[in-house]
């Protein structure tokens, strides 16, 4: 339990590195039973049309690897707008980061990057 509230604790302390005025995003990290899982969201002006990118790095016992997802969303009548999730398995040697960045055409709006353990 203190392992997991611990865990959370280092989660939830990623970097935010850009948030223009109007926007914001959460990266909302949750660790349980050894499965890490972040479920983006962003809050932007009603109705703009967004880009996001999603980045994993994972270096471990067995190696490296990267991972990346990318998509479209636009933001609801009350601003906000879900990214995709994405869940990996946490071994104890296992490092990540995880980036985040959003865009309004080609500007980038918000990035957040996330760092487990910290």
């Amino acid at each position: 339990m203190v392992k997991t509230t611990l865990a959370f604790l280092l989660l939830a302390a990623s970097a935010v590195l850009a948030n223009e005025p109007g926007y914001q995003l959460r990266v909302n990290p949750k660790l349980e039973r050894g499965t890490l899982t972040v479920a983006p969201q962003i809050t932007a002006p009603a109705g703009a049309e967004l880009r996001y990118e999603v980045i994993s790095s994972k270096q471990g016992s067995n190696g490296k690897s990267n991972s990346s997802q990318s998509g479209n969303v636009t933001a609801g009548p009350d601003g906000s707008a879900k990214l995709s999730s994405l869940s990996v398995s946490v071994g104890p040697q296992d490092k990540y980061v995880l980036t985040v960045k959003v865009f309004d055409g080609a500007k980038l709006v918000a990035e957040d990057v996330l760092r487990y353990p910290q």
